[in-house]
């Protein structure tokens, strides 16, 4: 290769250099701004996220000063008694409460009967066709009942009023209930504060923690 061939070479090297060096400057890319424009604004509409930490003074002297919290059901007044011992050293007051839930506890299959005498006799009637599984009911809405099973599934309930319904006994399934106490501990604490709840939800299985309207002392 002579040396006009090398100074042309050169040139077409340089010339390329350049035309990089334009293409990386001004050549129009999307960037930050472009990627701004793409995205639409927000919806004014929208509710605004706020952290506690942007809650104004102003604010917080409007609520007192003061949050109010519940904790329960509690199982016991064991339980209500720890919790109290718990939190009374952090809170500004506070107040137990108790509350009567119905529990479901299963299914009765039982034969109806209009008095004591009936129920004998349906119990005899149950031992001839060889069952053993029976008791007549002696207190409560069902008195003077034959129980024949008392189940916590369903399926065995029907299961069992199907058999009894087969030998030709009228037969009836109701579901059986139990009154449970439940109890409950709210308190009071300054917005800034902190109390042990975790503590007491973790030894209380279906307990929880929730803010409530404060009361008037």
């Amino acid at each position: 290769m002579n040396a006009g061939q090398w100074r042309l070479l050169a040139v077409g090297v340089l010339l390329a250099n350049i035309a990089l060096v334009f293409w990386i400057v001004l050549w129009p890319r999307s960037g930050p701004e472009t990627a701004d424009r793409l995205v639409p604004p927000l919806d004014p509409a929208l509710p605004r996220l706020e952290l506690v930490a942007e809650i104004s003074d102003s604010e917080r002297a409007q609520a007192g000063g003061q949050l109010c919290f519940s904790i329960g059901p509690l199982p016991s007044p064991d339980a209500l008694e720890r919790a109290e011992e718990r939190l009374r050293p952090f809170t500004a007051s506070f107040r137990s409460r108790q509350t009567v839930a119905d529990s479901e506890l299963g299914w009765t299959v039982y034969l109806p009967a209009a008095s004591r005498a009936e129920a004998i006799g349906l119990t005899r009637d149950l031992v001839e066709r060889g069952e053993e599984d029976f008791f007549v009911i002696t207190s409560g809405p069902l008195e003077n009942m034959v129980s024949v099973g008392l189940f916590e599934s369903i399926d065995n309930a029907r299961a069992r009023q199907a058999r009894m319904q087969r030998l030709g006994f009228e037969t009836r399934l109701e579901v059986r209930r139990e009154s449970i106490p439940q109890f409950w501990v709210d308190y009071r604490i300054g917005s800034e504060d902190r109390s042990p709840w975790r503590f007491i939800v973790r030894a209380s299985p279906g307990a929880q923690h929730r803010e409530i309207p404060c009361w008037d002392d």
